[in-house]
């Protein structure tokens, strides 16, 4: 009975870098050994860098972006996304003042209509505040909920239902 999935949500959390390093290992081992998919939650992007194949970016529950783990990195088209790894420090170069995302994170129990994103998105639009934009693909494999690629042109019907990422 070998796990065809492995969730592992913010494994490497609060541990000192030696025991996350046997964390990430003992998830590469298990990926190969058994032929696993590995769901990994975090919010460290150092470690997506480093074990992700894709990537789903997510805001307030909802995914905002999924693409392949250097489309992500190289190319993100959504707001958060960019502003997200915009905020990451980069430790080759001397930092005077560490980037952030103006505004806060909205109530989940109540979250603003349309896209969860809007409040605190510089080209937040009318659509936005008011439509939840689709996921759609903008290239292929990677897709983006923002009606900044949807420019209201797509329909439901063009709309994946769903998304299925396949493991390796």
């Amino acid at each position: 009975n070998n796990p065809r999935i492995l969730i592992a949500d913010e494994p490497t959390t609060a541990l000192d870098v030696t025991v996350q390093a046997q964390i990430l290992e003992l998830l590469r081992k298990l990926k190969r050994e058994y032929g696993s998919t590995v769901i990994l939650i975090t919010h460290n992007m150092g470690v997506v860098a480093e074990m992700a194949d894709r990537v789903a970016v997510m805001y307030a529950g909802k995914i905002v972006e999924l693409a392949d783990v250097f489309t992500i990195f190289e190319d993100p088209q959504h707001p958060y996304a960019k502003a997200l790894l915009k905020a990451v420090p980069d430790p080759l170069k001397k930092i005077e003042k560490l980037e952030s995302i103006p505004g806060t994170v909205p109530n989940l129990i109540n979250p603003p209509g349309g896209c969860r994103f809007h409040p605190r998105c510089p080209f937040a639009t009318e659509v936005c505040k008011i439509k939840e934009p689709p996921l759609v693909e903008i290239k292929k494999g990677h897709y983006v909920a923002c009606w900044l690629y949807g420019k209201l042109e797509h329909e439901e019907k063009t709309t994946p239902q769903a998304v299925e990422v396949q493991g390796e």
